[in-house]
């Protein structure tokens, strides 16, 4: 049985996709979709799969994602592109809101749907979505990733209702740049300045703007900024530096940081929340 959104889409705007069951429930195919790419291989995102259930970042980030989102009241689905394994619309799914996620590479659809997620393997063009359609985009550290983010983000501004919200986290601060952020296939890392004007640029106007992972900012400048710089090998994998249990940090940052990501004035990432322009 289809997802109440895709019935709904159906129902009210005529929308016609052609989705192909895959083999789990819950996992589709969009037919239409002509280039299969992922900016993960399927061992990064068996990585993704295994950290995201076990590392005490991706909780943080994931409670974070909640308490924002719910700032801002209902929304009918959460569209969560470049969902990988589901491990943030998974947890939305359990905190009782509405997700489907959107995901090139394959396995990434097939474990999110695994884990309870609607999942359609596609990108996010190709699906056709109607204008002014739906009530809210998610790219938790996908935008980074994206060679043509104008064109993304033209895409989901013209799908998103005229109170619809796009929310992104993506990593932060230019001068923590380093070779992980190559390894993964980062384009750049943020500031406030520059994801305004991105989002500007694209008929989006910020409602707003977090820094997060402050205990993260001097551990990543000690121990990959400053080696990278030096031309040394970098000395922490993320298996490490994320983990749960045994790595760097612990359970009470997680705690703190769901705390001062409300006025911290720097960190390792950002989550920001945007509208569309009213002139749009």
């Amino acid at each position: 049985m289809d997802h109440p959104e895709l019935e709904r889409l159906r129902r009210e705007f005529g929308w016609v996709c052609e989705l192909e069951p895959l083999s789990i429930n819950n996992a589709l195919l969009n037919r239409n979709w002509i280039v299969p790419q992922s900016a993960y291989s399927e061992d990064q995102t068996a990585w993704l799969n295994e950290g995201g259930s076990s590392g005490w970042w991706y909780d943080t980030r994931n409670q974070i994602i909640r308490q924002v989102i719910g700032a801002f009241g209902e929304m009918n689905c959460l569209w969560d592109v470049g969902s990988g394994p589901g491990i943030v619309s998974s947890y939305l799914s359990q905190c009782g809101f509405s997700c489907i996620g959107i995901e090139p590479s394959r396995s990434g659809v097939l474990v999110s749907a695994e884990r309870g997620v609607t999942s359609i393997a596609s990108d996010f063009e190709s699906l056709q979505l109607p204008s002014e359609s739906i009530t809210c985009v998610g790219l938790f550290d996908v935008l980074e990733h994206v060679s043509d983010r104008t064109r993304l983000l033209q895409e989901i501004q013209r799908t998103l209702k005229k109170e619809g919200i796009l929310v992104i986290t993506v990593p932060a601060l230019t001068w923590l740049w380093s070779k992980a952020d190559e390894d993964v296939g980062h384009y750049l890392r943020y500031s406030r300045c520059t994801i305004k004007a991105e989002l500007s640029q694209s008929g989006f106007k910020i409602q707003s703007s977090r820094y997060m992972f402050l205990s993260l900012v001097f551990p990543l400048l000690i121990l990959r900024v400053i080696p990278f710089r030096l031309g040394f090998r970098q000395p922490i994998e993320d298996a490490v530096l994320l983990s749960k249990g045994g790595g760097l940090l612990s359970k009470l940052l997680g705690r703190i940081e769901k705390v001062i990501c409300r006025i911290a004035p720097l960190g390792s990432s950002l989550i920001v929340v945007a509208k569309k322009q009213h002139n749009q």
